[in-house]
């Protein structure tokens, strides 16, 4: 028997951003495309009897949370169910849960971040340089920028 444990993103994103990229020469595009992957969290813990390799309903806990929409859909098979042999797996799973929702929050956070400095920079704006990375030059630098 083996317990297992995933969480899943498009594994197809990259691929997907690249092509909407050459079809439409648009990067906002191409990243509306895959963000709509990267709000998309599915946790699946399972447990995985003798020629088992696909995790099937009734031998898994599935949660899929839309991050955006804050929807939020649970399957719990029979295996955990209250009395039941794996019952104990269904905390490891809310864990697991809880930590997936929090990298994914963080991971939004930080591409909309470049997403808003990769368009300020698009639109000619500039950014200061934080004055530590100022200080660490030296006076004989000469800087370009296009």
């Amino acid at each position: 028997m083996t317990y297992s444990s995933s969480s899943s993103v498009s594994v197809t994103a990259s691929v997907r951003f690249q092509s909407k990229l050459k079809e439409t020469k648009n990067f906002g595009d191409a990243l509306i495309e895959i963000f709509s992957d990267l709000v998309q969290l599915e946790i699946v813990t399972w447990v995985a009897h003798e020629g088992d390799t696909t995790h099937k309903a009734g031998n898994r806990l599935k949660t899929k949370i839309n991050l955006i929409d804050g929807d939020i859909e649970n399957e719990l098979g029979a295996d955990f169910l209250q009395g039941s042999p794996y019952a104990e797996l269904r905390g490891f799973h809310e864990i697991q849960v809880e930590k997936g929702s929090e990298t994914i929050a963080n991971n939004l956070k930080t591409l909309v971040d470049i997403g808003q400095k990769v368009t300020g920079l698009l639109n000619g704006e500039s950014e200061p340089e934080p004055e530590e990375d100022r200080a660490s030059f030296s006076s004989d630098r000469i800087f370009s920028r296009v």
